[in-house]
Protein backbone atom coordinates (compact mmCIF):
# COMPACT_ATOMS: atom_id res chain seq x y z
CA UNK A 1 0.00 0.00 0.00
CA UNK A 2 2.73 2.47 1.01
CA UNK A 3 4.88 1.54 -2.01
CA UNK A 4 2.09 2.77 -4.29
CA UNK A 5 2.85 6.35 -3.21
CA UNK A 6 5.50 8.19 -5.26
CA UNK A 7 8.96 8.16 -3.71
CA UNK A 8 9.18 11.96 -3.68
CA UNK A 9 5.87 12.15 -1.77
CA UNK A 10 7.09 9.67 0.85
CA UNK A 11 10.38 11.57 1.19
CA UNK A 12 8.61 14.91 1.75
CA UNK A 13 6.12 13.30 4.12
CA UNK A 14 8.87 11.76 6.25
CA UNK A 15 10.58 15.16 6.55
CA UNK A 16 7.35 16.89 7.52
CA UNK A 17 6.56 14.24 10.13
CA UNK A 18 10.09 14.52 11.55
CA UNK A 19 9.90 18.32 11.75
CA UNK A 20 6.50 18.12 13.41
CA UNK A 21 7.65 15.44 15.85
CA UNK A 22 10.76 17.42 16.82
CA UNK A 23 8.72 20.62 17.26
CA UNK A 24 6.13 18.90 19.48
CA UNK A 25 8.84 17.35 21.66
CA UNK A 26 10.56 20.72 22.06
CA UNK A 27 7.29 22.46 22.88
CA UNK A 28 6.22 19.83 25.41
CA UNK A 29 9.58 19.91 27.18
CA UNK A 30 10.60 16.45 26.08
CA UNK A 31 13.82 17.92 24.69
CA UNK A 32 14.09 20.78 27.17
CA UNK A 33 17.77 20.08 27.65
CA UNK A 34 18.61 19.92 23.96
CA UNK A 35 20.64 22.51 22.08
CA UNK A 36 19.61 23.67 18.63
CA UNK A 37 22.30 21.49 17.08
CA UNK A 38 21.04 18.41 18.88
CA UNK A 39 17.46 19.16 17.88
CA UNK A 40 18.50 19.41 14.22
CA UNK A 41 20.39 16.11 14.45
CA UNK A 42 17.41 14.51 16.19
CA UNK A 43 15.16 15.66 13.34
CA UNK A 44 17.49 13.98 10.86
CA UNK A 45 17.37 10.66 12.71
CA UNK A 46 13.59 10.95 13.02
CA UNK A 47 13.28 11.65 9.28
CA UNK A 48 15.36 8.57 8.52
CA UNK A 49 13.15 6.47 10.82
CA UNK A 50 9.97 7.75 9.15
CA UNK A 51 11.55 7.12 5.74
CA UNK A 52 12.22 3.52 6.74
CA UNK A 53 8.62 3.10 7.96
CA UNK A 54 7.35 4.58 4.69
CA UNK A 55 9.44 2.03 2.74
CA UNK A 56 11.72 4.51 1.02
CA UNK A 57 14.54 2.91 -1.00
CA UNK A 58 17.56 2.33 1.24
CA UNK A 59 19.67 4.94 -0.55
CA UNK A 60 17.11 7.61 0.42
CA UNK A 61 17.62 7.05 4.16
CA UNK A 62 20.97 8.88 4.55
CA UNK A 63 19.55 11.68 2.40
CA UNK A 64 16.62 11.99 4.80
CA UNK A 65 18.98 12.01 7.80
CA UNK A 66 21.25 14.73 6.39
CA UNK A 67 18.74 17.00 4.64
CA UNK A 68 17.76 19.37 7.47
CA UNK A 69 21.19 19.26 9.20
CA UNK A 70 22.81 20.22 5.88
CA UNK A 71 20.45 23.17 5.55
CA UNK A 72 21.24 24.25 9.11
CA UNK A 73 25.01 24.03 8.55
CA UNK A 74 24.86 25.96 5.28
CA UNK A 75 22.74 28.65 6.95
CA UNK A 76 25.27 29.05 9.77
CA UNK A 77 28.15 29.27 7.26
CA UNK A 78 26.37 32.07 5.35
CA UNK A 79 27.48 30.69 1.98
CA UNK A 80 27.12 32.79 -1.20
CA UNK A 81 23.85 32.07 -3.09
CA UNK A 82 25.75 31.20 -6.26
CA UNK A 83 27.09 28.05 -4.55
CA UNK A 84 23.54 26.76 -4.06
CA UNK A 85 22.79 27.37 -7.73
CA UNK A 86 25.99 25.61 -8.77
CA UNK A 87 25.17 22.67 -6.50
CA UNK A 88 21.66 22.39 -7.95
CA UNK A 89 22.94 22.50 -11.53
CA UNK A 90 25.57 19.85 -10.78
CA UNK A 91 23.01 17.56 -9.13
CA UNK A 92 20.65 17.98 -12.10
CA UNK A 93 23.42 17.20 -14.58
CA UNK A 94 24.29 13.95 -12.77
CA UNK A 95 20.96 12.76 -11.34
CA UNK A 96 18.45 13.95 -13.94
CA UNK A 97 17.27 10.37 -14.59
CA UNK A 98 16.23 9.95 -10.94
CA UNK A 99 13.32 12.33 -11.41
CA UNK A 100 12.37 11.39 -14.96
CA UNK A 101 12.63 7.60 -14.76
CA UNK A 102 12.89 6.85 -11.01
CA UNK A 103 16.30 5.28 -11.64
CA UNK A 104 19.16 6.05 -9.21
CA UNK A 105 22.66 6.55 -10.54
CA UNK A 106 23.92 2.99 -10.09
CA UNK A 107 27.32 1.96 -11.36
CA UNK A 108 28.06 -1.66 -12.31
CA UNK A 109 31.41 -2.91 -10.99
CA UNK A 110 34.10 -4.55 -13.11
CA UNK A 111 33.44 -8.05 -11.73
CA UNK A 112 29.85 -7.86 -12.95
CA UNK A 113 30.91 -6.68 -16.39
CA UNK A 114 33.32 -9.58 -16.65
CA UNK A 115 30.44 -11.94 -15.78
CA UNK A 116 28.34 -10.29 -18.50
CA UNK A 117 31.16 -10.71 -20.98
CA UNK A 118 31.06 -14.48 -20.41
CA UNK A 119 27.52 -14.49 -21.84
CA UNK A 120 28.57 -12.81 -25.09
CA UNK A 121 29.83 -14.42 -28.32
CA UNK A 122 33.59 -14.41 -28.81
CA UNK A 123 33.86 -14.99 -32.54
CA UNK A 124 30.46 -13.98 -33.96
CA UNK A 125 29.39 -10.39 -34.61
CA UNK A 126 26.68 -9.05 -32.31
CA UNK A 127 25.15 -5.79 -31.07
CA UNK A 128 24.91 -4.92 -27.36
CA UNK A 129 23.19 -2.00 -25.63
CA UNK A 130 23.41 -0.76 -22.04
CA UNK A 131 20.27 1.11 -20.98
CA UNK A 132 21.50 3.80 -18.62
CA UNK A 133 25.21 3.39 -19.28
CA UNK A 134 26.50 6.13 -16.97
CA UNK A 135 30.13 7.01 -17.65
CA UNK A 136 30.49 4.14 -20.13
CA UNK A 137 32.98 2.16 -18.05
CA UNK A 138 31.14 -1.10 -18.62
CA UNK A 139 31.13 -0.64 -22.38
CA UNK A 140 34.89 -0.14 -22.29
CA UNK A 141 35.35 -3.38 -20.33
CA UNK A 142 33.14 -5.37 -22.70
CA UNK A 143 34.78 -3.89 -25.79
CA UNK A 144 38.15 -5.05 -24.48
CA UNK A 145 36.84 -8.57 -23.83
CA UNK A 146 34.75 -9.08 -26.98
CA UNK A 147 36.37 -7.63 -30.08
CA UNK A 148 33.61 -8.85 -32.41
CA UNK A 149 30.87 -6.88 -30.63
CA UNK A 150 29.32 -3.52 -31.39
CA UNK A 151 28.53 -1.75 -28.13
CA UNK A 152 26.03 1.03 -27.62
CA UNK A 153 24.94 2.92 -24.53
CA UNK A 154 22.15 5.38 -23.85
CA UNK A 155 22.21 7.77 -20.89
CA UNK A 156 19.67 10.47 -19.95
CA UNK A 157 21.86 12.30 -17.41
CA UNK A 158 23.79 15.03 -19.29
CA UNK A 159 27.12 15.04 -17.43
CA UNK A 160 27.70 11.24 -17.35
CA UNK A 161 26.73 11.02 -21.04
CA UNK A 162 29.17 13.77 -21.97
CA UNK A 163 32.02 12.28 -19.95
CA UNK A 164 31.24 8.82 -21.30
CA UNK A 165 31.40 9.99 -24.90
CA UNK A 166 34.76 11.64 -24.19
CA UNK A 167 36.02 8.53 -22.40
CA UNK A 168 35.13 6.25 -25.33
CA UNK A 169 36.20 8.63 -28.07
CA UNK A 170 38.98 6.27 -29.22
CA UNK A 171 36.92 3.07 -29.01
CA UNK A 172 35.81 2.27 -32.56
CA UNK A 173 33.15 -0.25 -31.53
CA UNK A 174 31.59 1.84 -28.71
CA UNK A 175 29.21 4.78 -28.84
CA UNK A 176 27.06 6.55 -26.23
CA UNK A 177 23.88 8.44 -27.07
CA UNK A 178 22.47 11.11 -24.77
CA UNK A 179 18.72 10.63 -24.52
CA UNK A 180 15.79 8.57 -23.32
CA UNK A 181 16.17 4.79 -23.55
CA UNK A 182 12.41 4.44 -23.99
CA UNK A 183 12.84 5.77 -27.53
CA UNK A 184 15.49 3.16 -28.38
CA UNK A 185 14.50 0.36 -30.76
CA UNK A 186 15.59 -2.77 -28.88
CA UNK A 187 14.99 -4.92 -31.94
CA UNK A 188 18.34 -3.75 -33.35
CA UNK A 189 20.32 -5.51 -30.60
CA UNK A 190 21.25 -9.08 -29.78
CA UNK A 191 21.83 -8.34 -26.08
CA UNK A 192 20.04 -5.73 -23.95
CA UNK A 193 21.47 -4.97 -20.49
CA UNK A 194 19.77 -2.90 -17.77
CA UNK A 195 20.73 -1.97 -14.20
CA UNK A 196 17.87 0.35 -13.29
CA UNK A 197 15.43 0.00 -10.35
CA UNK A 198 12.22 -1.93 -9.64
CA UNK A 199 10.07 0.98 -10.89
CA UNK A 200 10.59 0.75 -14.69
CA UNK A 201 10.97 -3.05 -14.97
CA UNK A 202 7.33 -3.97 -15.85
CA UNK A 203 7.21 -1.34 -18.61
CA UNK A 204 10.69 -2.25 -19.85
CA UNK A 205 9.73 -5.92 -20.04
CA UNK A 206 6.69 -5.08 -22.16
CA UNK A 207 8.91 -3.04 -24.46
CA UNK A 208 11.45 -5.88 -24.69
CA UNK A 209 8.75 -8.46 -25.46
CA UNK A 210 7.37 -6.24 -28.20
CA UNK A 211 10.62 -5.25 -29.90
CA UNK A 212 13.39 -7.80 -29.26
CA UNK A 213 14.03 -10.59 -31.76
CA UNK A 214 13.67 -14.30 -30.95
CA UNK A 215 16.91 -15.68 -29.54
CA UNK A 216 18.18 -12.33 -28.26
CA UNK A 217 19.12 -11.88 -24.58
CA UNK A 218 17.59 -9.51 -22.05
CA UNK A 219 19.80 -9.12 -18.94
CA UNK A 220 18.77 -7.31 -15.77
CA UNK A 221 21.26 -6.68 -13.00
CA UNK A 222 19.52 -7.47 -9.66
CA UNK A 223 16.03 -6.14 -10.46
CA UNK A 224 13.35 -8.69 -11.32
CA UNK A 225 10.47 -8.57 -13.76
CA UNK A 226 7.41 -9.09 -11.54
CA UNK A 227 5.76 -12.44 -12.21
CA UNK A 228 8.24 -13.52 -14.91
CA UNK A 229 10.86 -16.13 -14.02
CA UNK A 230 14.25 -15.67 -15.73
CA UNK A 231 15.64 -18.47 -17.87
CA UNK A 232 18.94 -18.21 -16.01
CA UNK A 233 20.19 -16.55 -12.81
CA UNK A 234 23.85 -15.90 -12.05
CA UNK A 235 24.76 -14.99 -8.47
CA UNK A 236 27.67 -12.54 -8.42
CA UNK A 237 30.43 -12.59 -5.83
CA UNK A 238 30.79 -8.82 -5.60
CA UNK A 239 29.99 -8.19 -1.93
CA UNK A 240 26.47 -6.93 -2.70
CA UNK A 241 24.85 -10.32 -3.31
CA UNK A 242 23.86 -9.00 -6.73
CA UNK A 243 22.68 -11.29 -9.51
CA UNK A 244 22.24 -11.31 -13.25
CA UNK A 245 18.73 -12.25 -14.38
CA UNK A 246 18.74 -13.50 -17.97
CA UNK A 247 15.82 -14.05 -20.33
CA UNK A 248 16.16 -15.51 -23.83
CA UNK A 249 13.43 -13.92 -25.88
Amino acid sequence: MVEALPVWFRAVLSQLLAILGTFLLLKSGGLFWASLGFAVAFEGLLAMAFGWMLRLPYWWLPIQALFVPAIAVSWRLNLPPVLYLAGFVLMWLVFRSNLRERVPFYLTDRETWLAVSELLPRNAAFKFIDLGCGWGGGLAVLAGQCKSGEFRGVESAPLPALLGRFRLRNEKNCRIRFGDFWTEDLGRFDVVYAFLSPAPMPRLWRKARKEMRPGSLFISNTFEVPGVEPDQTLILRDGRAAKLLIWRM
